[in-house]
């Protein structure tokens, strides 16, 4: 299926209020490339509540252009579709990895772990120092870092996700 400018080509995850696909940005002159889309839920899609969550998770994630925090291209709506284009990281988050460990009976080397908590610890810093255009601070608290809200990619980018329970000092 298609929203807006992005073919979607299937579902990474469900969540609480939103479900996230891998899609491909389609362009001129087969120009492409893979991005994930993130779109509200059916029976939250008319909710006001809901949707301004959403719209303020766009807005407080626009703002971060940092090393190590997933990038949002695009909000956009297809009719009454409201979805948002963010960055795709190609690896797992590190709940699947714990979970893989475990079934096979491995422990992550210790190594790996400090490098992924100082990455994610980086990235908290990063977004809490973060200011907006105009050089003010946006006050920002991300409020659900967890396992599963941290990317870890094959190329050993560790990207912080979901900033849906965020809090800023943004204008709105």
């Amino acid at each position: 299926s298609k929203v807006g400018r992005y073919e979607l080509l299937r579902r990474i995850a469900v969540g609480g209020m939103a479900e996230v696909f891998l899609a491909r940005r389609i362009g001129i002159e087969g120009f492409s490339h893979l991005c994930v889309v993130k779109t509200i839920l059916p029976r939250f899609a008319n909710d006001p509540t809901f949707v301004q969550m959403f719209v303020d998770e766009a807005r407080i994630t626009v703002e971060l252009q940092l090393p190590n925090v997933v990038r949002v291209f695009d909000l956009d709506r297809d009719g009454d579709f409201l979805y948002l284009a963010m960055e795709y990281v190609d690896g797992m988050d590190v709940l699947t990895m714990m979970v893989e460990c475990e079934e096979r009976g491995l422990a992550p080397p210790y190594g790996a772990v400090l490098y992924v908590v100082s990455e994610t610890l980086k990235g908290l810093h990063y977004a809490h120092s973060a200011r907006d255009h105009a050089g003010e601070p946006l006050g920002l608290v991300h409020r659900d870092i967890s396992p599963g809200n941290i990317l870890l990619g094959r190329n050993g980018t560790v990207k912080l996700s979901d900033f849906g329970l965020a809090r800023a000092t943004i204008s709105r």
